[in-house]
């Protein structure tokens, strides 16, 4: 991931938000890091452009941060949930165009999707859903839930589909289901031809509704 000059702002500095924050910093961007802990915010200071002290569950506080300049807002708080909710109120009547946050459960998920989170991740089901995909089928590399119901699957080609074309998979004939890319080796092909020979080994890329995926996975 390249983020060249793009500005995000993390709050919530537990595990999970301190991790985003290094992570995106490492890839190139500008990371506001903000919690209510002064330990926290130290902790992230020197992993980070910047790092705050600050309550975004206070309205003039957000507007003094101008969180709706950053390309993306993180809410990483993590136990309390009535401070997830209001911080993302909060930042969504700021003006923030795409809003990301961490949820505790399923509940929390529905709450914060309803009031304007443009994506809500559960880590530890996610990163568990990502894990059990893996030990059912050796096959599938990664399985990715890009949200609005839909999915990409990296697959890598086995004996049961030597010799068959793209074209040949029920997977690649289902509806909205796309073919995105096509890796042999070194070569990556980006919208391949459905009538080209698997060899083992290859790489494929597929997107669509993640149901279809989950269910049309198993009969490879």
């Amino acid at each position: 991931m390249k983020s060249g000059d793009k500005q995000f702002a993390v709050i919530g500095l537990g595990r999970f938000g301190l991790s985003v924050c290094q992570e995106l910093q490492q890839a190139g961007a500008e990371v506001l890091a903000i919690d209510i802990d002064e330990e926290r915010v130290r902790s992230a200071a020197g992993i980070v452009s910047q790092a705050l002290v600050a309550n975004c569950t206070n309205e003039e506080t957000v507007a003094e941060l101008r969180l709706k300049d950053y390309d993306m807002v993180m809410i990483a708080i993590g136990a309390d949930v009535n401070a997830s909710i209001l911080s993302t109120l909060v930042v969504k009547e700021a003006g923030v165009k795409n809003i990301w946050v961490k949820a505790n459960d399923k509940f929390h998920s529905k709450i914060l999707s309803k009031i304007g989170a443009d994506h809500v991740i559960m880590p530890e089901r996610d990163m568990g859903i990502r894990v059990a995909r893996k030990m059912l089928d050796k096959r599938v590399l990664e399985f990715q839930e890009l949200g609005s119901g839909l999915a990409m699957t990296e697959i890598v080609v086995g004996s049961r589909l030597l010799g068959k074309t793209l074209g040949d998979l029920t997977l690649c004939k289902e509806k909205n289901v796309q073919v995105l890319g096509f890796k042999r080796g070194p070569e990556l092909i980006k919208a391949p031809d459905l009538n080209k020979a698997l060899e083992i080994g290859d790489l494929i890329i597929i997107a669509g509704p993640s149901d279809i995926l989950s269910r049309k996975l198993s009969t490879l």
